[in-house]
């Protein structure tokens, strides 16, 4: 048998169960996420709006360049061109809605951590959205050219205003939605099995497709970024920032494979990177719940805990080597893998046996 959906899940004493019984993280699937996405991304929404409703009302008396960049002083120090100004905003509010957005699908997260989430989405929300209406007042109010705009500190204390009016708003809005929307909670994890059986003469594989939403929203939002820096002229900036998005996006997922050679952790649309543990590595395997941030964050971590591939907070399969180190891998179905990999590990070389066990 082969895959994460045909191999027998372990039961509660390590023999092996019935199928599709492996270690689900417990959180909400489907439709129910949606709602809690909506909510992370409806602040930028609402700010690009503003902001375009604010430029289309002040178009007339802005000249072909603005100043888009201030001195501690308050005086403008750069400007831009006027009709790339609609794109850029277009890149940070796309960019920033659609991490956060993703951010929200997280499993393995409190209440309160998605409230200082959207706390903190909403508060960058307001701020951006102020202060990129602010450059347009007082641009309009200056002469054509933008030479004599000026961004006075009064206006900083303002943006940090509005923003921590839209973090408390957007906190409130959080808890005040019924629990079936606020996105994936943390639910228990079966306890770990030691073994899987297998049939005599039987050969098992295992594999799951793993995507981390931060990552993707990191690469996608970066991507966006960059565009918009092209699209504005920016070529030195913008580039780097589109390429650094299209490889973030590219490692953001993982394909997890437990079979005879061992224990495979490969990027998900790339050739390379690709991690192995081969079984004669394998000292015990265990399924369990990470945090990211105890790990040291997304993507590949080393830390006093040992190394990993941690795309999220939440289940994974936790390989202790011969020799002593950890290595982790955030995965769904983690309890069936690291059941299998004990089998195989305890079998040699994950050949046919004369009977299970």
């Amino acid at each position: 048998m082969h895959g994460g959906h045909g191999a027998k899940g372990p039961d509660r004493n390590g023999t092996g169960g019935p199928p599709g019984t492996g270690g689900g993280a417990g959180t909400s699937r489907g439709g129910a996420r949606w709602p809690g996405a909506l909510l992370e991304a409806a602040p930028f929404v609402v700010g690009l709006a503003v902001t375009v409703a604010i430029f289309l009302g002040t178009r007339d008396k802005l000249g072909d360049r603005i100043a888009t960049h201030f001195s501690g002083g308050g005086t403008a120090d750069d400007w831009a061109a006027t009709s790339s100004y609609p794109w850029v905003c277009l890149a940070l509010f796309g960019g920033l809605a659609l991490l956060f957005g993703l951010g929200t699908a997280l499993p393995g997260a409190s209440l309160a951590a998605r409230s200082a989430w959207t706390a903190t989405g909403w508060g960058t929300a307001g701020l951006l959205g102020y202060l990129l209406s602010a450059v347009l007042v007082v641009n309009a109010g200056a002469v054509a050219d933008g030479t004599e705009a000026r961004l006075s500190w009064v206006q900083l204390v303002a943006g940090l205003g509005a923003a921590l009016l839209a973090a408390a708003a957007g906190a409130l809005v959080r808890r005040l939605l019924p629990s079936a929307w606020r996105g994936p909670e943390r639910g228990p994890l079966p306890g770990a099995a030691e073994r899987l059986t297998l049939r005599p003469g039987e050969r098992a594989g295992w594999s799951a497709h793993n995507t981390s939403a931060v990552l993707t929203g990191i690469g996608a939002g970066t991507f966006l970024l960059g565009a918009g820096l092209l699209a504005a002229g920016l070529v030195g900036a913008g580039l780097p920032l589109l390429l650094a998005g299209l490889l973030t996006f590219a490692l953001s997922a993982v394909r997890v494979t437990v079979d005879r050679h061992g224990l495979t952790v490969a990027a998900g649309y790339l050739p390379w990177p690709r991690t192995r543990i081969a079984l004669d590595q394998v000292a015990t395997a265990r399924a369990q719940h990470v945090r990211a941030l105890e790990w040291g964050g997304w993507g590949y971590r080393v830390s006093p805990r040992g190394t990993g591939v941690i795309l999220h907070s939440g289940e994974a399969l936790v390989v202790r080597r011969e020799d002593g180190r950890d290595f982790a891998v955030t995965t769904r179905d983690a309890r069936t893998a690291a059941a299998l990999l004990n089998t195989l590990a305890a079998d040699g070389d994950g050949s046919p046996r004369p009977g299970g066990g």
